[in-house]
């Protein structure tokens, strides 16, 4: 099995729970993905190697350097840009040089991040079966066909026919997203299989009790994720909820810089990370920028949750998470320290939210686990 993903945690650790049941069946597995994903690849016990631009900084960096016009964006707007560009037109074109000297020996099968978009040019060229592994919602169809545009040329540079969609649903998409959140059309997508969201974390040392702020008031939890982090929003929702009577537990990234905020009062902790699978039993509500993997983990958990979206797919993790009752979402414009505040209060004092994201969970909870899915892989690929 040859998996492959751009860096980001975001990306990189959905995809690790299936990798480990596949190894744990037997089969050979290999990783390539940038360099500054490959810790957690490799603590996974997964078999990683570098290929692609080695880190979402690289990336970004130069996204921003071809597309300047990207910073003039309205947030709401930015993924619609972003997606083609940033993994179409920037990171697919290194990924495909390092990926065709990596097949040898030649895998079985290819499992590909919806996001990586040279793993379906290279298993087409080597005549394999190619599965994309979504990392959260699917990813709107005219986004994934504006990339396909930005990749085409290195589909008949192989002298391969350009297909609709990049690829990515040419054999079997992977479903990470409960059923009742997805909100596009999905007809484009003929072959589905559903996966249940299984949380990682590792390569930050054992997992163990978090330290938690003092006291027995509700905690919340408030992170905007390794990415996108905007100091301006970011200290908003500080402000905001260090004014209400709470525990606050707040992560800043790995790059972050936990004392950039100041002092603060024994409620509050101020952490870089903090692995959410130890973390989640302990909270009342999350407030995050609603990226996937912490929109999903706090669903699972059954929590009530409030996302302050600022870019990729967090708006549509927002609208989901809104729509379904199992919470709030501000846009970056209404997200003022005092619409969060009502908003976190509301969320603690209405136990309907609460409700809500506890019937979610059961849905994620029934979805087929890692195991089951490596078996359907079995079956139908024959290997």
């Amino acid at each position: 099995m040859l998996f492959t993903s751009v860096s980001g945690l975001g990306h990189v650790h959905p995809m690790v729970p299936l990798a480990q049941a596949l190894r744990g069946r037997g089969h050979e597995v290999r990783w390539a993905t940038g360099a500054e994903g490959l810790p957690r690849v490799e603590a996974a016990g997964i078999a990683g190697v570098a290929a692609g631009l080695p880190s979402n900084g690289s990336r970004f960096a130069e996204y921003h350097r071809r597309f300047p016009e990207a910073l003039d964006l309205p947030p709401g707007s930015i993924a619609d840009h972003m997606f083609p560009k940033l993994f179409g037109a920037i990171s697919a074109p290194p990924m495909l040089d390092d990926l065709m000297a990596l097949v040898d020996p030649r895998p079985d099968l290819l499992i590909h991040d919806a996001a990586e978009l040279a793993g379906p040019i290279v298993a087409a060229s080597l005549g394999i079966p190619s599965v994309t592994h979504s990392f959260g919602g699917l990813v709107p169809a005219h986004r994934v066909a504006a990339a396909a545009h930005e990749v085409a040329p290195l589909w008949t540079s192989l002298g391969l026919e350009v297909p609709p969609y990049a690829g990515c649903y040419d054999h079997l998409y992977l479903d990470i997203y409960p059923p009742s959140l997805q909100a596009g059309a999905i007809g484009h997508v003929p072959r589905i299989q559903m996966l249940r969201p299984v949380a990682f974390d590792a390569g930050e040392g054992e997992i163990g009790e978090p330290a938690l702020p003092e006291g027995n008031l509700p905690l919340i939890y408030l992170t905007f994720g390794t990415v996108f982090a905007d100091a301006k929003r970011f200290r908003a929702a500080m402000d905001a909820l260090v004014g209400l009577e709470v525990r606050l537990l707040v992560t800043v990234g790995p790059g972050g810089d936990p004392g950039l905020l100041g002092e603060q009062p024994p409620r509050v902790r101020m952490e870089r990370y903090v692995p959410q699978t130890a973390l989640f039993p302990h909270c009342d509500v999350v407030v995050s920028h609603g990226g996937s993997g912490t929109f999903l983990g706090a669903l699972a958990e059954g929590l009530p949750q409030l996302c302050l979206p600022q870019g990729a797919d967090q708006f549509l993790n927002a609208a989901a998470c809104e729509q379904s009752g199992a919470g709030l979402s501000l846009v970056p414009d209404g997200a003022t320290p005092a619409r969060i505040g009502d908003a976190v209060n509301w969320l603690l004092t209405e136990p309907a939210f609460r409700e809500r994201s506890a019937g979610l969970a059961g849905q994620i909870a029934a979805m087929p686990g890692p195991d089951e899915v490596a078996k359907r892989l079995e079956r139908d690929f024959a290997f």
